[in-house]
């Protein structure tokens, strides 16, 4: 039987929780055992590619607009998981991947880490890289950070991985590499000039790692690329290449897919060369929806509304609507997987205990995880067992999906309470709210838990830090929060703050 045949791969996940702690002491049991390194072998190289605002339909086999010959050759043999969740914003997915929890428990909820900002991802959690690291992995990322670069302690060499190449702010000019803050291209913690486009030097690094590893052990290499993120900027000859695209903007967004599946290919000819491509776990998903109804800087100072293509699915970057957190995503392992496709819930968290759980490295941490090992879904086609995947928990916005169910709350005055069925209104057209109120009360209630745990957002605090003055928030008039206690004050007049002092101490 194939996975492609199984009717669990039909169907959507169903109420359940994560491994318990008896299956935790195993893992840890089993990756405390001395024989382990020398098992290595047998383990997969973990291969992870991650695209920059790539948008749902911008890909050959979902789409028919844009060619991506190397990453169909991804899908082909790929369980594809249709209902894969992100974050909106891409320093939050980065952050999600890397620690396999929720952003906002640990004030990454609000925005990506912008060039001005001064936290990053709290060295306090633990890292996926850290993890495969202290199991034997050799740990190597190259391309765009973004998890922190005002202190070196927020680097990547510092946070569990052996090689960096690539930016640590992100945003930069895709032939400069020139950014908010001026130059901002690394490698390991030492600036570098080079010339060339940003993605084909992404993609010839990570090609470079693979050709000089040993691969008697097992390598986790992380791609970030900073493709097809703005500013919209192509080489010529990929914009040739998409000369059937009549729109200016549109074709030279197609440029940086096609020179962003030049850079995967590149990689995956590495692997096969170098004997390793069997024997490796692809995962392939894109940080956020794609960027549209927006304007960003072309490079030459002009504005251009960004030309992603999200398909069926409402809205961008950025948004918790499912263009902007809805994301194509596969799983690929040749001599592990068979390619199938799966419906259950999967969430960006997800990932950290399903790979460290193929890796053979250990779970036991001090910060619980969010995330569920997915592998019996990806692996079997067994029922999902995650109901629930808050989508972000914030203080002017929230959102959640359950089941078939999703729910948008924002506190933006005037307020506003959105309800989907999503398998039957995919566009989220339909708002249903007004229609269930005890359904709207429930999924409230499962949002009013997350943010009894939510942190403060570190982006707020340095924007207050900045204007030397508190920003307003609107607790006080948002839904999640019946027990604050609002008032006004006169520094943020006519604004809606909250007195925090009923607040618990300590998010998870």
């Amino acid at each position: 039987m194939t996975i492609a045949s199984s009717p669990a791969r039909r169907r959507g996940g169903i109420a359940g929780k994560p491994a318990n702690a008896l299956v935790f002491a195993l893992v840890a049991a089993i990756t405390a055992c001395p024989f382990l390194p020398a098992q290595a072998a047998q383990r997969p190289h973990i291969v992870y590619l991650m695209p920059d605002d790539l948008g749902w339909q911008d890909l050959g086999y979902l789409g028919k607009e844009i060619r991506t010959p190397n990453i169909d050759r991804i899908a082909d043999g790929a369980v594809r998981l249709n209902q894969f969740y992100v974050q909106p914003h891409s320093s939050q997915t980065r952050a999600a991947v890397m620690t396999g929890r929720y952003p906002f428990r640990y004030g990454l909820q609000t925005q990506s880490i912008l060039p001005q900002s001064t936290y990053g991802l709290p060295v306090e959690e633990r890292t996926l890289a850290q993890a495969l690291k202290e199991s034997g992995y050799r740990t190597a990322f190259v391309g765009k950070w973004q998890l922190g670069h005002a202190q070196p302690g927020f680097w990547p060499l510092r946070r569990g991985f052996d090689h960096f190449y690539g930016t640590l702010a992100g945003g930069v000019d895709h032939f400069t590499r020139r950014g908010d803050n001026g130059p901002d291209w690394y490698r390991q913690d030492k600036p570098v000039k080079e010339t060339g486009y940003d993605t084909a030097l992404i993609g010839k690094e990570a090609a470079s790692v693979v050709a000089g590893h040993d691969p008697s052990k097992p390598l986790f290499l992380f791609v970030s690329f900073n493709a097809p993120a703005a500013p919209l900027q192509a080489p010529r000859e990929f914009l040739d290449r998409n000369a059937h695209i009549g729109d200016e903007i549109r074709r030279t967004y197609a440029g940086m897919v096609s020179a962003l599946d030049d850079a995967v290919g590149q990689i995956l000819a590495a692997l096969q060369k170098k004997g390793m491509l069997e024997d490796t776990l692809l995962v392939f998903h894109s940080d956020n929806g794609g960027a549209v109804a927006h304007k960003f800087p072309t490079g030459d100072g002009d504005l251009a509304v960004a030309a992603a293509d999200n398909g069926p699915y409402r809205d961008g970057a950025g948004s918790v609507y499912e263009g902007g957190v809805r994301v194509p995503a596969l799983v690929k392992w040749p001599r592990g997987l068979e390619a199938g496709v799966t419906n259950a819930l999967i969430h960006v968290t997800d990932l950290y205990p399903t790979l460290l759980a193929q890796a053979g490295a250990g779970l036991d941490q001090r910060k619980p995880l969010d995330g569920i090992d997915q592998w019996p879904v990806i692996k079997e086609g067994k029922l999902g067992t995650r109901k629930d995947v808050p989508l972000t928990v914030e203080d002017l916005r929230a959102s959640i999906r359950s089941g078939d169910w999703k729910l948008v709350v924002y506190s933006t005055l005037p307020s506003r309470t959105e309800l989907y069925d999503i398998p039957h209104d995919p566009a989220e057209e339909d708002n249903a709210a007004e229609r269930n109120p005890q359904l709207v009360q429930e999924l409230l209630r499962k949002l009013t838990d997350f943010a009894w745990e939510m942190a403060p957002s570190r982006h707020l605090e340095d924007l207050a830090r900045a204007r030397k003055r508190d920003l307003p928030t609107v607790w006080g008039a948002n839904p999640l929060r019946h027990g604050a206690t609002a008032r006004t004050d006169s520094r943020n007049d006519p604004s809606l703050t909250v007195e925090r002092a009923d607040r618990p101490q300590g998010a998870r």
